[in-house]
């Protein structure tokens, strides 16, 4: 996590933003500031998946399932993410980071992040999450009876299958 006082602020501050369930959205703001620059002078690419590592964090808090996370020693991990960057951020924009679940299977949580500003949206980005443990990956209907929830997440799409088939493939070029 290379934004130490930003995650440290999102935890002080997480008690006064709105409870959520897991399926909601939830917006997580941030300002760019000159240390989140590239030398084209807008936000750098790297910086994008860490306001989005943060605001995962921020959507656990705020679902009560971060509490649970900490409890069961669970291991909150990503397994691919595919992004795409529609315009560039200037320096000390405004910025809202949005996280919401898009769908899940047996294995997997599918989350689209947003960072938008206003009706702007800068990028989209869509990750595949899975929690860990010591005994390894545990499956997402136990991982809802862990977080206790009682609602139906949403299913997977024929884009999402589209993107885990796109994810397969990469796999497959190269030697592991």
């Amino acid at each position: 996590m290379n934004l130490l006082f930003r995650l440290i602020w999102m935890m002080l501050t997480a008690h006064h933003r709105s409870k959520c369930v897991m399926t909601e959205e939830t917006s997580l703001p941030f300002r760019v500031l000159p240390t989140d620059l590239d030398v084209n002078m807008h936000l750098t690419n790297s910086r994008y998946f860490s306001f989005m590592d943060l605001s995962r964090v921020d959507h656990l808090m705020r679902c009560g399932a971060w509490k649970q996370v900490r409890a069961n020693k669970l291991m909150p991990v990503l397994a691919s993410g595919s992004i795409r960057f529609r315009r560039a951020v200037p320096p000390f924009k405004k910025v809202d980071v949005t996280t919401r679940v898009v769908g899940v299977d047996e294995k997997w949580i599918y989350l689209e992040h947003k960072i938008i500003s206003g009706d702007t949206i800068y990028s989209v980005a869509v990750l595949k999450a899975a929690f860990l443990n010591t005994g390894g990956r545990i499956p997402v209907s136990e991982l809802l009876d862990i977080f206790g929830h009682e609602g139906k997440l949403p299913p997977m799409t024929d884009a999402l299958a589209r993107i885990r088939d796109a994810d397969d493939a990469v796999m497959d070029l190269v030697a592991i």
